[in-house]
């Protein structure tokens, strides 16, 4: 090999490191802690810096994506053997972002035509190749902010096959802006059909497909009447045939709340204000794992999911999510400021 236009990583590693019995993170620690602490340490997270923040005024900054994502390497530059051992991890576990949205509503920095993809898998192969790996390299997660015409329009789908990536984790996130006449005040609903064609591409990597759903903190009560139906009636289908359903007792249901400004592209959202310039945002995540996983915890799954998974029945029809008239009206004429004491709450901060 022509180690002059071999990437930098071969030429690093062509040279042995040396032994480091001395040191209590290689002389005492096992592999597996170590591997452990090594990935905290070089987890993405928002960069700090002030000037890489992006707009108060724009759909795509909220709580954890206030600027683009960025990962500490100084780990890597400490020795040859804290190298040899984490070299792939900053790519591993970097989590891919993706926006199936109009170009205002993603970071001006995103490739909305996925050109950057190629450069993941190729990387990837590169990790493959060297650590001598016979399966794909497998990523920590995939996050996917989607307006509803677009999963509708199956191209989540598509994505989960042009990237070709096999993450651990996918998040699939609807945003109050995402919802189908969000700016009309229509009430909330989930078409179903395009499940099918993503279980048709949904690698056999994937232990949780989490859906986020977002909208008005007044909104409350549909949220949570949609997070319900779908923890009944919804289930996905891994490539491999395994099941991936949600806990229908939502005990383990994980409750958001943000607060962010009522202004974005130059348009103020008066009706949508809890105070003057405010918007208060109200969010429920419903994960889908194993069965075994869920039960282990204490839950369970619907009879109504586990009999369609069983039989391959994707009834798009049944599994629609949707709140009655009836329903919202009733709504409008009640106090939706309650919060449940059994919810497990996070409050987000907007200026994190």
């Amino acid at each position: 090999m022509n180690m002059a236009k071999s990437p930098l990583h071969v030429k690093i590693l062509s040279v042995p490191a040396s032994r480091q019995d001395d040191s209590p993170l290689f002389g005492i620690l096992p592999a597996e802690v170590r591997s452990y602490i090594f990935s905290l340490a070089l987890t993405d997270y928002p960069d700090p810096s002030p000037d890489k923040h992006y707009d108060e005024s724009t759909c795509y900054k909220r709580p954890q994506y206030f600027a683009p994502r960025k990962s500490d390497t100084a780990l890597l530059r400490t020795c040859r053997a804290a190298y040899a051992e984490c070299w792939f991890l900053p790519f591993v576990l970097h989590e891919q972002t993706h926006w199936l949205t109009s170009h205002d509503r993603a970071p001006p920095e995103y490739d909305m035509y996925l050109n950057g993809a190629d450069a993941v898998r190729s990387r990837l192969e590169q990790i493959k190749e060297q650590r001598g790996d016979s399966e794909i390299i497998e990523i920590e997660g995939l996050r996917v902010f989607a307006q509803m015409y677009n999963i509708e329009g199956n191209l989540l789908a598509g994505l989960l096959e042009r990237s070709g990536l096999r993450p651990r984790r996918l998040t699939l996130t609807i945003r109050h802006a995402d919802w189908w006449y969000w700016e009309d005040d229509e009430p909330l609903r989930f078409e179903a059909g395009w499940i099918r064609n993503v279980c048709d591409v949904l690698p056999s990597s994937v232990r949780e497909f989490c859906i986020e759903l977002e909208s008005l903190e007044r909104k409350k009560n549909q949220i949570d009447s949609i997070a319900k139906q779908m923890r009944e009636r919804w289930f996905f289908k891994r490539t491999d045939g395994v099941a991936l359903f949600a806990d229908v007792t939502g005990r383990n249901a994980e409750i958001g709340r943000w607060s962010g400004t009522s202004t974005w592209n130059g348009d103020t959202w008066t009706r949508d204000e809890t105070v003057p310039g405010r918007i208060d945002y109200y969010i429920v995540s419903v994960p889908f794992q194993l069965q075994h996983a869920i039960e282990r915890k204490g839950g369970g799954v619907s009879d109504e999911a586990s009999h369609s998974a069983k039989r391959g029945i994707f009834d798009a029809g049944k599994m629609r999510l949707y709140i009655p008239r009836q329903e919202v009206s009733e709504e409008e004429g009640s106090d939706e400021g309650d919060i449940s004491e059994q919810e497990e709450e996070s409050d987000w901060d907007d200026n994190e």
